[in-house]
């Protein structure tokens, strides 16, 4: 293992510095508190970390005793240099050393306790210490793609889209057509609350006719665009389609 291994995986430069939280909104308001934190705002610079060497020195080890690997590392890196910790922090990243058989299939075993399956490229095989190659793994990259189209077939079995605000959804066993309208958009108002004044973000909200309730720009983003595709629409009409139609839209 080379000697400078975690200089070159932690001595990297810090990539850009968040802004967007609700200080930095409140310091661009005209009309929002006289005084904030020196730091409210203007966010923290991200961790920007070379983890590649470390992987690559990993994956030639393959076949070693994983006791023998690590003493490796150990005699390069010092646990006792906070910097050079951090790479330890990494190392069940990319191996998985609490390995067991349960109902024949390997599994990762967590500090507390815990069983989850293998997700990391190696791991130590519990029965000979040596490090292997999980046959199984897929990076993050193979899990989106299967994980998108996953999605898209699911998505096409209860939904077809036809215009920019009219779509058809299987409910309960039937295809409605639907019908879409934009929700009012909301803005950041000095509301008065329990006595108190406070900014809030107050939106004008909507009666979805497919989700059967009240809903607003600032509520039920994440269900509204899992239904729907769109999040700033909700539902103002529902009408089932008749024989003719589906059979005309290749639902049958």
């Amino acid at each position: 293992m080379r000697s400078d291994m975690f200089k070159v995986i932690v001595e990297r430069p810090r990539g850009y510095k968040g802004s967007e939280s609700r200080a930095a909104r409140r310091r661009r308001d005209f009309e929002g508190p006289h005084r904030l934190g020196m730091r409210a705002g203007y966010g923290y610079h991200a961790l920007n970390e070379n983890l590649r060497p470390l992987q690559r020195y990993l994956r030639s080890q393959v076949g070693r005793p994983w006791n023998k690997v690590y003493s490796e590392i150990a005699r390069t890196i010092d646990r006792r240099n906070t910097v050079q910790q951090h790479v330890y922090q990494h190392i069940e990243d990319f191996v998985a050393v609490q390995v067991a058989w349960k109902d024949d299939r390997l599994v990762d075993l967590d500090a507390y306790g815990g069983i989850k399956d293998l997700s990391q490229e190696l791991y130590v095989d519990p029965r000979t210490g040596l490090l292997r190659i999980n046959k199984h793994y897929r990076s993050w990259r193979q899990r989106y793609r299967a994980d998108a189209c996953a999605n898209d077939a699911e998505t096409h079995a209860r939904r077809r889209i036809i215009d920019d605000v009219t779509q058809l959804h299987l409910i309960d066993g039937e295809w409605y057509e639907i019908r879409f309208a934009p929700l009012p958009p909301g803005e950041w108002k000095n509301v008065v609350e329990r006595g108190r004044t406070i900014y809030k973000y107050v939106a004008e909200a909507r009666y979805d006719v497919v989700r059967k309730c009240m809903t607003s720009d600032s509520e039920g983003r994440v269900e509204r665009t899992k239904l729907y595709g769109m999040r700033l629409l909700y539902a103002t009409a529902k009408r089932q389609l008749s024989h003719r139609e589906k059979k005309s839209y290749g639902l049958l």
